[in-house]
C-alpha cells in the first residue's frame, strides 16, 4: 500500500470549480495579491472588506497622525473616508495606495513575480477561508519561500479579503495589531 495514498484527499470537480472557479476564494485572492503587488490597489479595493480596509487605513492614519492633525484633518475621518467605497478618488489615496506596496521591485508580466495556491483553501468558519500564496517561481521546488497568507470571508456579492493571515485585522483606534 503506498502510504501518501492515505492522507490525500480528492476534491471532486464541484469542490474544485468552488474553490479554483473564477469567482471562488483561490481565484480572488490571487487577482487581489497581484493587484497589490502591482501597486493597483484600488483596483483590489473591491474584493477588499470593509473592516480590513478600515483596519488599513485607520493603521496609515495612525502612524501619521501628527503629520494629519498640522494639516488640519481628523485621522479618524481620514481613515473612513480612504476606507469608503471612493477611497481612490480622495487627495490622500496615492499616499496611502504608496505606503501598501510591499518592498522591493515590482512584479514582472511573466510568470515569475506572479502567485500561486499553496493548497486548497482551508475552511476556518461558516464564511471564512484561508489561502495561502507561494510565488509561482517557487511552487513545486521544494524551496520553503515565505507565503501571503489571506483570510477570505464570503459575503452577499462573492469573496473578499478579510485579511492579512488567519485571523481579521481589528478596526479599532488606536490600531493595536
Amino acid at each position: 500500500m503506498d502510504p501518501r495514498s492515505d492522507w490525500r484527499l480528492d476534491l471532486c470537480p464541484a469542490d474544485l470549480a468552488a474553490h479554483y472557479g473564477p469567482d471562488g476564494p483561490v481565484a480572488t485572492a490571487l487577482r487581489w495579491a497581484e493587484a497589490v503587488v502591482d501597486g493597483r490597489l484600488a483596483e483590489a479595493w473591491p474584493t477588499t472588506a470593509s473592516l480590513f480596509r478600515l483596519a488599513l487605513t485607520r493603521r496609515w492614519c495612525w502612524w501619521r497622525r501628527g503629520r494629519l492633525h498640522a494639516d488640519g484633518h481628523d485621522p479618524l475621518l481620514i481613515a473612513a473616508a480612504l476606507a469608503d467605497d471612493d477611497g481612490p478618488a480622495h487627495p490622500l489615496w496615492p499616499d496611502f495606495a504608496r505606503s501598501q506596496r510591499p518592498p522591493g521591485p515590482v512584479a514582472s508580466d511573466g510568470p515569475a513575480g506572479r502567485w500561486v495556491a499553496a493548497g486548497p483553501p482551508e475552511p476556518v468558519g461558516p464564511d471564512l477561508e484561508v489561502v495561502e500564496l507561494l510565488p509561482a517561481e517557487t511552487a513545486g521546488t521544494g524551496h520553503h519561500a515565505p507565503a501571503l497568507t489571506l483570510l477570505l470571508r464570503m459575503g452577499p456579492s462573492g469573496w473578499l479579503v478579510a485579511g492579512h493571515g488567519r485571523l481579521p485585522l481589528r478596526a479599532g483606534w488606536p490600531p493595536c495589531r
